[in-house]
């Protein structure tokens, strides 16, 4: 990780064009089906899942680089040791440790994404076939709903901090040089060769 802090950008995704077609295939199920709409429900799980997770990474990532030149590779956090294939709930916990905007807002949302995903996906077995769909109508709309706007809030925290990212590593340290480059790159140059 460390040989690469320099490239590091924030959130980026991989295979984005298949995620997207994953969330537009959710938009369009027909939910009045058991179908359709468990179609929906488990991924919108999995996407918000994914997203949750993506978020903790990233931060931890982000933590990790600037301690890293900040503190000249001498004292940093390595996020590359904290485990994040949590599920949701404690993924929840683990984003309440960091301060980004909208935090309180974004994890209302998971949190209530998560007990509804609960009350559908794992109430499932226990129901009548013929009453599935019914009893769980609004329970599925609103899942569709909460994730749709977790997926706009993720979109603003995720523009922002990376707003802030890019602002905070070009940014001049105090002594005047660019945090571009840890303290001990930055004496590497200044320091004479034995040879001179």
């Amino acid at each position: 990780m460390y040989k690469n802090i320099h490239s590091y950008i924030p959130f980026q995704h991989d295979n984005i064009e298949f995620k997207d077609n994953l969330i537009n295939f959710a938009r369009v199920q027909n939910k009045t089906t058991p179908e359709g709409a468990f179609s929906a429900v488990l991924i919108y799980a999995n996407v918000i899942d994914y997203l949750a997770r993506h978020l903790l990474e990233n931060l931890l990532k982000m933590v990790s680089v600037q301690s890293y030149v900040k503190f000249g590779a001498v004292l940093f956090l390595d996020g590359q040791k904290k485990r994040t294939n949590l599920p949701l709930g404690e993924l929840c916990r683990e984003l309440r440790l960091f301060e980004f905007p909208s935090k309180e807002d974004f994890l209302g949302s998971l949190q209530e994404f998560n007990k509804l995903r609960i009350d559908v996906m794992h109430k499932l077995m226990e129901l009548d076939p013929s009453d599935t769909t019914r009893r769980f109508d609004t329970s599925i709309v609103r899942i569709g709903e909460i994730a749709e706007d977790l997926l706009a809030k993720y979109g603003a925290i995720t523009s922002g901090l990376t707003t802030a990212w890019n602002t905070a590593i070009s940014t001049p340290t105090q002594t005047g040089t660019s945090t571009s480059q840890t303290p001990i790159e930055q004496n590497e140059q200044t320091v004479p060769s034995k040879s001179a």
